[in-house]
């Protein structure tokens, strides 16, 4: 869809400019104008600097977080909304950031809520993000809900954040392991291979496998990346289709660690996420619905659609989440108990700290075995590179006595 830059006049005559999205210019403007605006200037952008335009004023979990928080606090300690988001605005350090947040607040000075400011932005504040402001706005309560979205906030990238450190030692060592068996195989074998051939001297049968694969990477080396490239898209483009994506959720699930571990993560992410939505005061059926949003697993995510239909009917989600045979036993009688309680949202919040707990320790168990497994899966390549050339050594004196 094309990308427009704008400038338009707010109801008190003040310029704003940012840039949207329309299948056409006066879609546009139709739209500039349904919010309150004049346009002024519409001008279509090419598609690099679309593309750059759109990445510029993206934030990143630290700077959602940083102004999350920011503005939790002055709100909490009574400053008026439009001032809080001027002292952010004020203390943000890039320029793309500073001029969100000051057409947000030109927006709120026109007249719209934050809810409504922040919906203009779609790919910064999700939808989830949005309903609880909009639940804040109308229970008077908004400090407290971006409180609860700090939190969930920081908590989620806590958890990424100890996934990929955790990952950077084993990948390096992998890839280092890697490398070393690549320039064996490319650049030393086909040495000793070429010695032999001067030599006239037949080969063991190792020794001329490894020979032969060595001559036949340094020729065909470009053909061999062409075949994993066209297998790798054609693969990538299957599981973008409905069917391929399905059975890659599936499959994903049925492996023997990894699978269990990102079931983990997903139900984490969806019992934090409905958890905190419930604490904030948003219904449990509009909560199901937009925590099936933070779910990315296509299993998981139409499970979580079958409670949404089944609850809206005045089933018990407990039972539901029973019979689809996603959820694990506990998780399922911790919600029976939340909704004999009346603490559903407490009870989703300690099941998602539960699984978040697993999850790190799932983590630093398995990249705790990826360096023995890496030391020794490397050591039983190149020695048994070394010893296929040592028995071709063996040979010759062999020959020569």
């Amino acid at each position: 869809m094309p990308t427009f830059a704008y400038e338009a006049l707010d109801v008190k005559g003040q310029k704003i400019q940012g840039t949207g999205e329309a299948s056409s210019q006066d879609l546009l403007i139709s739209m500039l104008i349904s919010k309150g605006l004049q346009p002024v200037r519409v001008k279509r952008l090419k598609r690099f600097y679309a593309l750059w335009s759109r990445k510029g004023v993206r934030f990143r979990h630290d700077d959602l977080l940083y102004f999350t928080r920011e503005l939790a606090d002055l709100l909490e300690a009574g400053v008026p909304l439009e001032r809080a988001l001027a002292v952010v605005e004020d203390a943000a350090e890039q320029k793309t950031i500073r001029e969100l947040i000051n057409t947000i607040r030109r927006e709120i000075q026109g007249g719209k809520k934050l809810s409504e400011a922040l919906s203009s932005y779609p790919d910064i504040f999700n939808r989830l993000y949005i309903n609880m402001i909009r639940v804040g706005e109308l229970g008077g309560v908004l400090p407290m809900v971006l409180k609860r979205l700090d939190g969930f906030i920081e908590r989620s990238r806590n958890i990424r954040k100890f996934i990929i450190t955790s990952s950077i030692y084993p990948g390096i060592l992998a890839l280092v392991g890697i490398l070393s068996v690549f320039i064996l195989v490319t650049f030393v074998v086909p040495k000793f291979g070429q010695i032999f051939e001067d030599l006239n001297q037949p080969m063991p049968l190792a020794t001329r496998l490894i020979v032969r694969a060595s001559m036949f990477l340094q020729s065909w080396w470009w053909l061999l990346c062409l075949v994993i490239l066209v297998l790798g898209t054609g693969f990538y483009s299957y599981i973008k289709t409905p069917d391929g994506r399905a059975w890659w959720d599936r499959a994903v699930l049925r492996l023997p660690l990894a699978g269990s571990m990102l079931l983990k993560i997903e139900l984490g992410r969806l019992a934090r996420t409905m958890g905190t939505l419930l604490e904030s005061g948003v219904p449990i059926l509009k909560g199901i619905s937009l925590s099936g949003e933070v779910v990315s697993n296509s299993v998981i995510r139409g499970a979580v659609e079958d409670l949404y239909k089944g609850v809206r009917q005045g089933k018990s989600l407990s039972q539901l989440m029973k019979q689809a045979k996603v959820f694990p036993s506990l998780m399922v009688h911790l919600v029976a108990i939340g909704e004999e309680t009346g603490a559903m949202g407490p009870m989703l919040l300690k099941i998602a700290d539960d699984l978040e707990e697993r999850v790190q320790h799932d983590t630093k168990v398995y990249l705790s075995l990826v360096e023995p497994v890496t030391i020794v899966l490397m050591g039983i390549i190149i020695g048994g590179i070394i010893l296929s050339m040592l028995l071709a050594i063996f040979g010759i004196n062999d020959v020569a006595l």
